[in-house]
C-alpha cells in the first residue's frame, strides 16, 4: 500500500510540475533568406508605420508598386500547433532594410493578400538598427496562420545570405500573455487528476493503522 501511495504521489508531482511547464513559441526560423528561385509577386503592401497590435489598430495599408516584382517565402503554421494559442505575437529580426513581414489567416494569395490579410509589422527590418520588430494578430481559432516575408527591393543584393533574418511565433490564449499548456502538459495534470482520485479511493479502504 505503501509503495501504490508512493507512485501516485510522484504522479501528483509531476502534474503540479507540468504545470509550470508552459509553451508559448510556435514557431523559430533562423537564418532563412529570401533567394531567387522563391515565388514572385506583382507589387508589395505599403509600409504604412503601424504596426498591428490585438485591438487591431491597423487597418490595411494597401498594396503599392503592382507592375514591380518581389520575391516572397511562406511560413505555414497549422492549427494543431497554434491550439488555443489565439493571440499571437510574431517578432521580425533582421540587419538589412529591405525585408517585409506580415500575417495571412490559413492562406496567402499574391494577387489578393487583403483577402486574408491580418495585419503586418508597419515597417521592414532593422528596427532603429538593433530592435527586432514585432506585431500581434489574432488567428481565429482552428485556423492555420501564413506568415509571410517578402523583399521590399527589387535589386539581386536584397537576396541571399547577407540579408538572412529570424522569425519568431509566439501564442497566447489571451491579451495578457497568457501562455498555453503544452499538449504533455494536459495529459500530466489529467494524469495527476486521476491519481489523486485513486489515491483518495485507497485512502477510504485502508484501515485504520494499516501500512504503520
Amino acid at each position: 500500500m505503501r509503495q501504490a501511495s508512493m507512485v501516485l504521489r510522484v504522479l501528483l508531482v509531476l502534474s503540479v510540475a507540468g504545470v509550470a511547464a508552459q509553451a508559448m513559441t510556435l514557431a523559430t526560423i533562423t537564418g532563412d533568406f529570401l533567394t531567387a528561385t522563391d515565388p514572385t509577386q506583382l507589387g508589395r503592401i505599403s509600409r504604412n508605420g503601424i504596426p498591428q497590435d490585438w485591438s487591431g489598430s491597423e487597418t490595411y495599408p494597401g498594396v503599392i508598386n503592382t507592375s514591380t516584382t518581389y520575391h516572397y517565402k511562406e511560413y505555414m503554421i497549422n492549427s494543431s500547433v497554434i491550439g488555443p494559442s489565439v493571440f499571437i505575437q510574431i517578432e521580425f529580426d533582421t540587419v538589412p532594410t529591405n525585408t517585409f513581414v506580415a500575417a495571412y489567416d490559413t492562406s496567402y494569395s499574391s494577387t489578393n493578400p487583403v483577402a486574408t490579410w491580418l495585419g503586418d509589422a508597419g515597417t521592414s527590418g532593422n528596427f532603429f538598427g538593433t530592435d527586432p520588430l514585432f506585431f500581434q494578430v489574432i488567428i481565429p481559432s482552428g485556423h492555420n496562420l501564413d506568415v509571410v516575408v517578402n523583399t521590399t527591393s527589387t535589386d539581386a543584393a536584397s537576396l541571399g545570405s547577407p540579408n538572412a533574418y529570424n522569425l519568431t511565433v509566439e501564442g497566447f490564449i489571451d491579451n495578457q500573455y497568457t501562455d498555453a499548456p503544452e499538449p504533455s502538459t494536459t495529459l500530466l495534470i489529467g494524469a495527476g487528476l486521476l491519481a489523486s482520485g485513486v489515491l483518495a479511493r485507497l485512502r477510504q479502504r485502508q484501515p485504520i493503522g494499516a501500512g504503520r
